[in-house]
C-alpha cells in the first residue's frame, strides 16, 4: 500500500507538471540556459556571446515580453572544458530547469552534453560550434545556425581552385573534432578534383611553438594552407611561417574571425583568408536596424560589438520569433514546430538569411570569403559554394 500510495503521488506530480507546461516555462516567465567559455582559451569568443545574448533578452523583456512572459537567460561558465561543460549543463538542466538550450560553445561540450540534455527534453538551438553533428543526424531537439565546418572548408578548397588553382595543398589542424571536421571538407573537396593533402600537421589546443610544425609544411613546399584550427593556432601559425620566410596562401574558417586576430602578431595577418556562414558587421558600414543595434551595443559595454556578441544577439532574436509564432499556449513541440517553419528570417545586423524545414536543421545556407587588409576584416566574395 506504501509503494502504491508513493507511485499515486509521483503520478499527480507528472500530471500536474504536464498541466502547467513544459519545463521552464511558468505564466509569466521562460527560463533559458546556456554555458560559454568567460574566462578560459576561448573567452574572446564567450564572454562577448554572453553580453550579445543578454542584450537582446534584455530589449526583448523592455518592451513587455513574449505573450506575457518575460524571458531570462542563465549563463554559465565552463573554461572550455568538457567537466565543467557537463558541470554546467546538470545545473541548468536539473536546477534552473531550462526550456532549451541557446548558443551554447564548444565542438566537445556539445558532444559531451547532448546526449543526456535532449533525453530531458530540453532543446539545443544554434550551438556555437559549426560542427556538423550540432543538425546531424535530423533530430527534433537539434538546430544548428552555421554552415558546418566540413562545408565551409569544402568551399574554401572550391574558391581557390577555381579562382588561380595550387598544386601543394597541406592543412594545419587542431587535435579535436572541430580540426578533424574541418580537414575532412579539405579532403572531401580535393578529392573531387583528383588531388589529395601533400602534407599535415596536427597541433594540441594549448600549442605554443608552431616552428616545428610551419617547418614541415615550408619543406613540403605548400602553396596553399587549410589552416584548420581555432584563435591563438592561427595567430601562431601565420606569424611562425611568416618570421621563417614561408608565405603560402593561408586560408582558415570562422572561429578566427574576429579583429584580435586581424590585428595580431604587428602585422602578420595581412591577407589571411577566411570562410564564414556569417558576416561580421561594422558600424561605420552599417545603417538602419543594424547601427542601431552597434551602437547600443558600444553604448551599454562599452566597447565595439565583436561578431560573437552580434551572433548571440542574433540567436536570441530568432529564438524570440519562434516564441511568438508558438504562441501563448507554450509547448515544446509548438515552439520546435515554429522554429521548424521558419522561411527567410534575415539576420538584423549581417543580413545572412536562415531558413529551416522538415529536412533541413541547418539554417544559414550562404557562405562569404573574408580577408585581412590593412588589420581589418573585409568582405572579399560572397555566394561561395561547392
Amino acid at each position: 500500500m506504501k509503494n502504491f500510495a508513493t507511485a499515486l503521488a509521483l503520478s499527480a506530480l507528472v500530471t500536474g507538471a504536464a498541466i502547467a507546461g513544459p519545463q521552464g516555462v511558468t505564466d509569466d516567465k521562460i527560463t533559458l540556459g546556456s554555458y560559454t567559455d568567460l574566462s578560459g582559451p576561448l573567452a574572446v569568443w564567450g564572454v562577448p556571446e554572453a553580453n550579445g545574448l543578454r542584450m537582446r533578452v534584455d530589449e526583448i523583456n523592455a518592451a513587455g515580453g513574449i505573450h506575457g512572459r518575460q524571458l531570462e537567460i542563465v549563463i554559465e561558465d565552463t573554461q572550455y572544458q568538457v567537466p565543467r561543460a557537463i558541470q554546467a549543463a546538470n545545473k541548468l538542466l536539473r536546477r534552473d530547469r531550462v526550456f532549451a538550450m541557446v548558443g551554447a560553445l564548444g565542438t566537445p561540450m556539445n558532444l559531451a552534453v547532448m546526449p543526456q540534455q535532449l533525453d530531458a527534453g530540453v532543446p539545443n538551438l544554434f550551438p556555437m560550434t559549426a560542427a556538423p553533428e550540432m543538425a546531424e543526424p535530423l533530430h527534433p531537439m537539434k538546430y544548428a545556425f552555421f554552415r558546418n565546418y566540413t562545408e565551409q572548408f569544402r568551399a574554401a578548397v572550391a574558391y581557390f581552385h577555381d579562382n588561380g588553382g595550387f598544386v601543394t595543398p597541406c592543412v594545419s589542424q587542431i587535435a579535436n573534432e572541430a580540426g578533424e571536421s574541418m580537414t575532412l571538407g579539405v579532403e572531401q573537396q580535393l578529392h573531387e578534383y583528383g588531388m589529395e593533402i601533400v602534407a599535415k600537421t596536427e597541433h594540441a589546443a594549448t600549442e605554443t611553438d608552431m616552428v616545428s610544425s610551419v617547418t614541415t609544411l615550408k619543406n613540403a613546399g605548400c602553396d596553399i594552407v587549410f589552416n584548420a584550427g581555432s584563435v591563438k593556432d592561427t595567430i601562431l601559425t601565420v606569424a611562425t611561417s611568416k618570421k621563417l620566410g614561408f608565405e603560402p596562401i593561408f586560408v582558415t574558417g570562422m572561429v578566427p574571425y574576429m579583429d584580435a586576430v586581424a590585428k595580431a602578431a604587428d602585422g602578420a595577418m595581412e591577407g589571411l583568408y577566411l570562410v564564414s556562414p556569417f558576416v561580421f558587421a561594422d558600424v561605420a558600414t552599417s545603417e538602419g536596424e543594424a547601427k542601431r543595434i552597434l551602437e547600443s551595443y558600444a553604448e551599454t559595454y562599452g566597447t565595439k560589438m565583436e561578431p560573437q556578441a552580434q551572433l548571440g544577439y542574433i540567436f536570441i532574436d530568432l529564438l524570440a520569433e519562434a516564441l511568438e509564432a508558438a504562441g501563448p499556449e507554450l509547448t515544446t513541440e509548438g515552439f520546435l514546430a515554429a522554429i521548424e517553419a521558419i522561411n527567410g528570417y534575415v539576420d538584423p545586423i549581417g543580413g545572412q538569411t536562415i531558413s529551416f524545414g522538415p529536412e533541413d536543421h541547418q539554417g544559414v545556407e550562404t557562405l562569404i570569403l573574408a580577408r585581412v587588409e590593412n588589420g581589418s576584416w573585409t568582405v572579399a566574395a560572397r555566394g561561395l559554394d561547392y
